[in-house]
């Protein structure tokens, strides 16, 4: 909370790089130090430890296989690896947001409190690949489509899904009209209101094979059977968002883009529901977008009022703040997760 009004005030350039700076060593030591306390960590245990094996064999991604492979020949412990991928992952997002984000306080605040466990703490290849997706967005509005590509590419060797991005390059940038937009979300909103299932994937998989480590993830996505939906809170940021795109800075490319991509984290969250956990995995590497659009929203909303402003920062700060509460304690329910924390050597 703090951070989001000490960077909505103006400082100095030395004492931003400072809060910067500052930010990353905390966020990343703390993800990077981290010992088992969090489902996940010993699933990444047994892949550095077999790292030696066939990387068909682990069902992994050649490129994570490569990076255990590596560090273990060179001597390097595991918790090394955690501590690359915290550093990665976490310094890209920051980058992102420092660059892009009018207030790079709130946008970290709202990230921390909706993602940043999820995919900085315990899906930690995931997080890497939405990172670097993060960062090949500038790619897609100045139409630069073979760095975009290489980056996905280089993206999916650390997690497949990331190949699913690759056709948004023509849809994302696409200046949809108003009324294509509310009509997917008000379609979706519906299917997901009444958990209509949609057989896509499983239509799709009778035309198409899918080959090698892809498949053996397909498996896995197919033996899950609860219902994956699209949450009211979602639903309900798309129709603001979209509000917010035809009536605050039309012809800014960025917000364009980004309100575009959380239209379509909605649409895959709901056409993939077949696939429960693909579904899942799929609609946050849209949905991270609002922790700059709520930015943009506040902006709208408070028409250059600080008081205004700092009330919207603290009905934020609640609702993620709840949020953030709920998602560790049904992590932390699993098992001896999250609480207390504890570093690797403890």
């Amino acid at each position: 909370m703090l951070l989001s009004i000490l960077t909505q005030v103006r400082l100095s350039k030395e004492l931003k790089l400072l809060i910067f700076i500052l930010v990353n060593l905390i966020l990343i030591s703390f993800v990077g130090l981290r010992g088992d306390i969090e489902p996940d960590y010993e699933n990444y245990l047994d892949i550095y430890n077999f790292s030696k094996s066939n990387p068909s064999s682990l069902g992994i991604e050649f490129g994570y296989y490569w990076i255990n492979n590596i560090f273990k020949t060179l001597g390097i412990p595991f918790q090394g690896i955690v501590f690359f991928m915290a550093a990665v992952s976490v310094g890209l997002k920051t980058y992102f947001f420092n660059k892009y984000s009018p207030n790079f306080g709130l946008s970290l605040l709202i990230y921390f409190t909706s993602l940043f466990f999820l995919f900085d703490f315990i899906a930690i290849r995931q997080g890497i690949t939405l990172s670097i997706f993060m960062v090949s967005i500038p790619f897609i509005y100045q139409r630069k489509f073979l760095p975009f590509l290489l980056l996905m590419l280089i993206a999916a060797q650390i997690h497949v899904t990331a190949l699913i991005l690759i056709p948004g390059y023509f849809l994302f940038n696409i200046k949809f009209s108003q009324k294509i937009l509310l009509a997917l979300v008000a379609v979706c909103s519906v299917i997901n209101v009444f958990k209509i299932t949609v057989p896509l994937v499983e239509m799709a998989l009778t035309v198409v094979s899918v080959p090698g480590v892809s498949a053996d993830k397909v498996a896995v996505y197919l033996a899950e059977k609860e219902y994956a939906f699209v949450s009211v809170k979602q639903i309900l940021l798309g129709f603001i968002f979209i509000f917010l795109k035809f009536r605050y800075k039309p012809k800014d490319e960025m917000i364009n883009l980004l309100v575009n991509l959380f239209v379509f984290g909605i649409l895959l969250g709901t056409v993939l529901n077949g696939l429960p956990q693909l579904a899942y995995r799929m609609k946050w590497y849209f949905f991270w977008t609002e922790s700059i659009l709520l930015v943009h929203v506040i902006d709208y909303l408070s028409k250059g009022s600080l008081k205004t402003t700092y009330l919207l920062y603290v009905v934020i700060f609640g609702v993620y703040g709840y949020s953030l509460y709920s998602l560790l304690a049904e992590v932390a329910g699993r098992g001896d997760y999250i609480f207390p924390y504890k570093i690797f050597l403890q």
